[in-house]
């Protein structure tokens, strides 16, 4: 199991998945929008985000 941290904006994420979020500029708004698409699977979610800037450069909400 991964290890859980507690954000004081996001709530509880992974390391990884905080990592991601720092890294990539990933908004508090942002997230409530990809768990409502991925539901809480943090390692779907930081995928997802690393294909888009993979892709794109960046992310925003219209990618999600």
């Amino acid at each position: 199991m991964a290890k859980i941290v507690y954000d004081e904006w996001y709530g509880q994420l992974t390391y990884a998945q905080r990592a991601c979020y720092r890294k990539y500029n990933v908004p508090p708004a942002m997230h409530q929008d990809l768990v409502a698409r991925f539901g809480e699977n943090p390692d779907v979610i930081v995928a997802f985000i690393k294909r888009v800037v993979a892709e794109r450069g960046s992310i925003n909400y219209g990618d999600i």
